[in-house]
């Protein structure tokens, strides 16, 4: 198999993982040495109460070349922290995957040799092991996305870009998780940038429960859209003078 030549961040947002870490950060290290040129992983500790900078300070010790580490002084949501991962990367391109094990290394890689050179690679889930009331209010969010953006593609998992990118988009997004993947990928669709997709599959979580599917998150979610579909109209606008 050949390596991926270009220069990638594999963000990893986490809070209160430091379980599901021990598993996930040896992985995904592995994996970046063994399948690309140049890569390193970006581990963002969002305010964790747990062990999660104890474990990530000793990978980060044992792989200093390899991986590094973003601290936020508390809790801001996945968004704030795959925001700082994004933004802090200095790589070609970025991508991300849960601490939570969702996301195997197999998913990722799929993820690279599906890559062509697009400005964005979005990713759908081939099954998720959702219940039916998240089926539900995912099914109605993205008509609201819908309606809001005028962004219809599936968008459900970890997805790939060039680092520049988010430099075009004027992110306003901060707080709803989700929120930063759906103003990625509307924007760039509305400015008719080179969108792939590829197929992945998600897991269950390797321990622990989800922290963002909840019914505030949603309503805050469902807020940022109207913000994301505000300013997509004022990027438009000012690409358009």
């Amino acid at each position: 198999m050949s390596l991926f030549e270009p220069s990638l961040t594999l963000v990893i947002p986490a809070f209160n993982e430091a379980d599901n870490l021990k598993v996930v950060l040896p992985e995904a290290l592995r994996y970046i040495a063994e399948r690309c040129v140049n890569c390193q992983i970006l581990l963002v500790d969002d305010g964790s109460s747990d062990d999660t900078a104890k474990v990530a300070a000793e990978f980060a010790a044992q792989h200093p070349e390899r991986l590094r580490v973003l601290t936020h002084s508390q809790n801001q949501g996945l968004t704030a922290a795959l925001r700082s991962g994004f933004f802090g990367a200095h790589s070609e391109l970025v991508t991300w995957i849960p601490a939570d094990g969702q996301i195997a290394l197999t998913e990722l890689d799929k993820m690279l040799r599906a890559y062509r050179g697009e400005d964005l690679l979005l990713t759908t889930y081939r099954h998720r092991p959702d219940g039916l009331w998240r089926a539900t209010m995912s099914r109605t969010v993205r008509l609201l996305v819908r309606a809001a953006t005028g962004f219809a593609d599936r968008l459900e998992g970890p997805y790939l870009f060039r680092r520049a990118l988010i430099d075009e988009l004027n992110l306003v997004c901060h707080r709803s998780a989700g929120s930063i993947g759906l103003e990625i990928a509307a924007k760039s669709r509305s400015l008719g940038k080179r969108i792939g997709t590829t197929e992945i599959e998600c897991l269950p979580r390797l321990s622990g429960r989800s922290k963002v599917a909840d019914l505030r998150n949603i309503v805050t979610y469902v807020g940022e859209i109207w913000r994301i579909s505000v300013s997509q109209k004022e990027l438009l606008k000012n690409r358009q003078k």
